[in-house]
């Protein structure tokens, strides 16, 4: 937290925006005063640019809370030696030094990110004028919801196993760009906020044009009148069925099942039209350009010009055994239960042709050579929520087995796999649990299915067979020294 007070203070007087042709690229001359920024659609636009491109950090959503980190605590890979950077984390020691440094730069990352959206609410509110009030909504509702996510996923990793201990003190939730630590909440306080912060998000993007025309909301007037060509991508912005998402994750997590079964229908129903599933023939049939991502699917993303520097860095054959990510292959061939028919399976796993490694290694994210296909919303997308996790909370949610079921094989359908009958079912949530551990590789979510279910025994993914013993000290992230020490 002295970080974090410390980087306050030098931010409060002016805010870090990005204003050339892409949003990750934030320079140091690129400061101006509040007033300044506020003043032009333009200056609001680039600061909102700003925003997004700070997301995208190793630190946060560019690494350790999508590919990496929360990876490897979902035991997702295998370290390969005694040597290996990552064999600390995987066996949940979160005393050593290296371990506290990475969750340290998540919490730091995270709340220097909400500190900037803070300061983007309150110039909005200070310098009024620059916007339509329609414009104006549609930014706050992107932001409002950001801080929502923000705060859901650090109480995810650093809060209290909320099924069974809500009551539990967190995290502390910030609102206002104040040079001061708040409180310590409850779990439970920390998730009133959350919900408090998507629902206001909602109906501030009621008219979002993403309702109207899509992922490419090209004819929105803020768009048009700034120039601002990544607005177009609204599967790239924090836009309405993303925020319902959210809703149904912050729920679900809460243990408001019925909440959550509202949440997630409402964007099966609505946005699958504007978001389809994937054909085969675009993973399969694309040449050069496979769309391994499923990035029609996509409800919110980033836009990561790091992402292939990242795949290399994680995931490269050229890594050696000490640094690169990757699964036991018997517990990956169980994972996809060895069905190549499996979109996500032959598309994302493959013996590579060249750093003479003799397993199967993971290029989900790998470049896209076809340069037809230069288009930065798909070249350097990031999932970060996708519209087949709201049928996931759908059929874990309904209280129908029938629908429930019919929710869970509509994705089986549209990854390759045939549909699953309710007479072999014996428990629906067995069959849920197997779809996740393969839907979501590289994305961040499987740790925190595990923890909000409160799991006892989960997959060992050192591995080919048995289970680690979970509980609080596996699933409670320490809060890092830099806050507790400041308290």
């Amino acid at each position: 937290m002295k970080k974090y007070i410390k980087y306050t203070l030098g931010l409060l007087g002016g805010l870090i925006i990005a204003s050339c042709d892409n949003y990750l690229d934030i320079k140091p001359e690129d400061k101006f005063l509040e007033e300044q920024v506020f003043s032009s659609k333009e200056g609001i636009s680039n600061a909102l640019n700003g925003i997004y491109g700070s997301m995208i950090s190793a630190s946060g959503y560019g690494g350790n809370l999508t590919m990496s980190t929360v990876e490897v605590i979902g035991q997702r890979f295998k370290p390969l030696s005694n040597s290996s950077d990552w064999i600390n984390l995987a066996d949940y020691d979160y005393t050593n030094a290296s371990v506290r440094n990475q969750f340290n730069a998540i919490w730091t990352e995270l709340y220097t990110n909400i500190l900037s959206m803070n300061n983007f609410l309150t110039g909005l509110d200070t310098y009024p004028g620059a916007l339509t009030l329609e414009q104006e909504n549609l930014l706050k509702g992107e932001v409002i919801g950001l801080r929502a996510m923000h705060h859901l996923d650090l109480l995810r990793l650093f809060g209290p196993i909320y099924s069974t201990n809500s009551d539990d003190l967190a995290i502390p939730y910030y609102t206002k760009p104040e040079a001061v630590a708040n409180p310590l909440l409850t779990a439970k306080e920390v998730m009133d906020n959350i919900l408090a912060d998507l629902l206001m998000a909602e109906q501030l993007l009621e008219n979002d044009p993403v309702r109207t025309d899509g992922s490419q909301a090209q004819d929105n007037a803020f768009i048009v009148e700034t120039n601002d060509k990544h607005v177009l991508a609204r599967n790239n912005r924090l836009n309405y069925y993303a925020v319902k998402a959210l809703q149904a994750r912050a729920y679900l997590y809460a243990g408001n099942t019925p909440l959550a079964l509202a949440a997630a229908k409402a964007v099966i129903d609505e946005a699958t039209p504007w978001f389809p599933w994937t054909a085969r023939s675009d993973v399969f049939g694309a040449g050069g350009s496979p769309d391994r991502i499923m990035s029609k699917e996509v409800l919110f993303s980033t836009i990561n010009t790091a992402l292939y520097g990242r795949q290399n860095s994680y995931f490269s054959a050229s890594l050696p055994d000490s640094s690169i990510l990757v699964p036991d292959e018997d517990r990956l061939e169980e994972v996809f239960e060895s069905s190549l028919d499996d979109y996500r399976f032959a598309s994302s796993w493959d013996l590579p042709v060249s750093g003479a490694k003799d397993y199967k290694t993971f290029f989900k994210f790998a470049d896209i050579t076809d340069t037809d296909k230069d288009d930065i919303h798909i070249k350097f997308m990031q999932p970060l929520i996708r519209i087949s996790e709201m049928y996931y909370i759908a059929a874990e949610t309904e209280i129908d087995p029938d629908l429930a079921l019919g929710y869970l094989n509509t994705v089986r359908n549209n990854r390759g796999l045939t549909s699953l009958d309710s007479q072999s079912v014996t428990d629906i949530q067995i069959e849920i649990q197997k779809e996740i551990q393969k839907e979501f590789f590289g994305e961040g979510q499987l740790f925190f299915y595990y923890k909000r279910l409160n799991l006892d025994k989960i997959p060992n993914g050192k591995q080919a067979t048995g289970t680690l013993t979970m509980g609080p000290d596996q699933y409670v992230v320490p809060l890092p020294l830099s806050e507790t020490e400041y308290r």
